[in-house]
């Protein structure tokens, strides 16, 4: 694990470990902080050359070094943190360097998810239910704070009023007579035969 410490806008590595290319969710990072840091929400920024990631840290400030920053040897890799209070950025502090990236035997080509962007790990952490907004959106909420929604056809619980809009309406039996207005009564009006027609009879009255 590598240890550092957040004083201010200063950060010092306390404790490293080697660094190897192909790394895939190996190498954990825990920040410990001053007073300057409370109340704000942290984010650790790690870079090596030009790829760059960063990752929300868990409530004990830790996270788990992306694996992007890993995939090519010999590069510096560098970390640094900033807080924020709202959308406001409070509080960056310098870079700090956790070592050379030394050359693994075996890169890690299989089973590597990207690690998720910003708003996706906030989302992650934050929203507890799914549910629809008055206007029928699908949304995201944490409690009864709405987080994140998207329109859906249709609405969430009354269904749509344009017939056009649903979905298999090609599909068999989507049509039964029910469905539509009067005509079970309309059919109800037509009488039966009195007996049955033979074809004779069908032929001339198609005439």
């Amino acid at each position: 694990m590598f240890v550092l410490s957040a004083k201010n806008n200063q950060l010092a590595v306390a404790h490293r470990e080697l660094l190897t290319s192909g790394s895939v969710n190996v190498y954990t990072a825990r920040f410990e902080f001053s007073a300057d840091w409370d109340g704000l929400e942290r984010v650790a920024v790690f870079r090596s050359g030009a790829e760059s990631r960063s990752v929300v840290l868990r409530d004990d400030g830790e996270c788990v070094i992306p694996w992007e920053v890993l995939d090519i040897p010999r590069r510096q890799l560098m970390v640094g943190i900033y807080g924020t209070r709202g959308v406001d950025v409070v509080l960056p502090t310098v870079w700090a360097s956790l070592g050379t990236i030394q050359e693994g035997a075996v890169p890690g080509e299989n089973a590597r998810p990207p690690t998720p962007d910003l708003w996706q790990q906030a989302l992650a952490g934050k929203g507890d239910r799914l549910d629809y907004t008055p206007d029928g959106d699908l949304a995201l909420y944490a409690q009864d704070k709405l987080l994140s929604a998207v329109p859906v056809s249709g609405g969430g619980s009354g269904g749509v009023t344009d017939h056009r809009l649903l979905s298999h309406r090609d599909a068999e039996r989507q049509h039964p007579i029910q469905a539509i207005d009067g005509l079970p009564e309309e059919l109800e009006r037509i009488p039966a035969p009195v007996e049955p027609l033979t074809n004779e009879e069908l032929e001339v009255m198609l005439k």
